[in-house]
């Protein structure tokens, strides 16, 4: 004796996982009972079925991911479209900075130029200063030398005259001795020898007078003459010393100018590595916005294709075969082939709701 059925068991549900409604009981018949609801339409004029048959196809074509329904299809695309506008968010902030940087460092690298300029500018009028203090170093040794010359010239001049004072001196003594002489040998005749002797005493004066006034002179000379040599030993000194300041100077201007060139080939240099850092930022970014501009492109194709099989989907009078074929053919971007007839697939009338 067969067991009774058992009422109590649960009903069964529709296999369309955005229904799942209870099904209807088999008929008085028996025979297998339905897997679908057989009347509950969807927008479109959809049945369950139908839309069981276009799931299938999309899993058939993606897999298991980006999801079974549309309306997780449309959530993956969103979710996509957020994790481009991400990174690109990032790369333009990243490439504002890179600009703001790079103003900055081009600002730095004017500045630095032009300072060296201007030091470079300095360093050649301290050039020029220390060969004009030059030239008027020269110029000073010049007169100098002309007038060691002259105090040498006078100096052979009072020379000179001192020998004549000398000759004088010995011409008196000579005089002197003479009237000394000529005293004694006319001592007898005191009268005209008195008178000759006083004559004799007063040239002898004289010529004392001329002696002093000739070594008077002559110490003139002589003072003079130092200090001419003085003078020209000071000169000499203020010579040397203003042509080693020359030299120092010289030098200075030399190491400054030298290190301005340096400065200034430095900020060439930084200058030319921040237009090739420039160039790198700008390749990369003209690179991000390519990616960026081919993603935007898949996902619009792909936004595309979603709004076909939604049209599919929506479109009524389709039976489960001819809308598989289509989502199928939509999907793999082939040209639609002429939908096969229900005599090709040996299938009935689709159930009607």
């Amino acid at each position: 004796m067969d067991p009774a059925p058992d009422d109590s068991a649960a009903p069964a549900r529709c296999k369309l996982a955005a229904c799942r409604a209870p099904l209807p009981p088999s008929g008085p018949r028996g025979g297998r009972p339905p897997e679908y609801c057989p009347e509950r339409t969807w927008p479109g004029g959809k049945t369950c079925k139908q839309l069981a048959t276009a799931q299938t196809a999309l899993q058939e074509a993606f897999g298991d991911a980006p999801g079974a329904s549309l309306a997780e299809a449309a959530s993956d695309f969103t979710q996509a479209v957020e994790t481009v506008a991400t990174p690109l968010a990032t790369l333009h902030t990243a490439l504002e900075q890179v600009r703001g940087q790079v103003t900055e460092e081009l600002t730095t690298a004017a500045a630095t130029t032009t300072t060296a300029q201007a030091e470079a500018a300095k360093a050649r009028a301290n050039a020029q200063a220390a060969e004009a203090a030059r030239q008027n170093a020269e110029t000073a040794q010049a007169a100098a030398d002309a007038q060691a010359a002259a105090a040498h010239r006078e100096a052979d001049h009072a020379r000179a005259e001192a020998e004549q004072a000398r000759a004088g001196e010995t011409t008196a003594t000579d005089a002197r001795h003479q009237a000394e002489t000529d005293a004694a040998a006319a001592h007898a005749t005191a009268a005209a020898e008195s008178q000759r002797a006083d004559a004799a005493e007063t040239r002898a004066q004289a010529a004392a007078t001329a002696l002093a006034d000739a070594r008077e002179h002559l110490a003139t000379r002589t003072a003079e003459r130092d200090t001419l040599q003085a003078t020209l030993e000071s000169e000499r000194h203020a010579h040397a010393t203003a042509t080693a300041d020359l030299r120092t100077a010289r030098e200075a201007a030399q190491n400054t100018a030298a290190d301005a060139e340096t400065r200034a080939q430095t900020a060439e240099t930084q200058l030319t590595q921040t237009r090739q850092q420039t160039q790198a930022a700008a390749a990369e970014a003209a690179a991000a916005h390519a990616r960026a501009e081919t993603t935007a492109t898949e996902l619009a194709a792909a936004h595309t294709r979603l709004q076909n099989l939604h049209t599919l989907l929506l479109e009524a009078d389709q039976t489960d075969d001819q809308l598989r074929h289509r989502l199928l053919t939509a999907l793999l971007h082939h040209t639609p082939e002429q939908p096969p007839t229900p005599e090709d697939t040996d299938t009935g009338p689709p159930t009607t709701a």
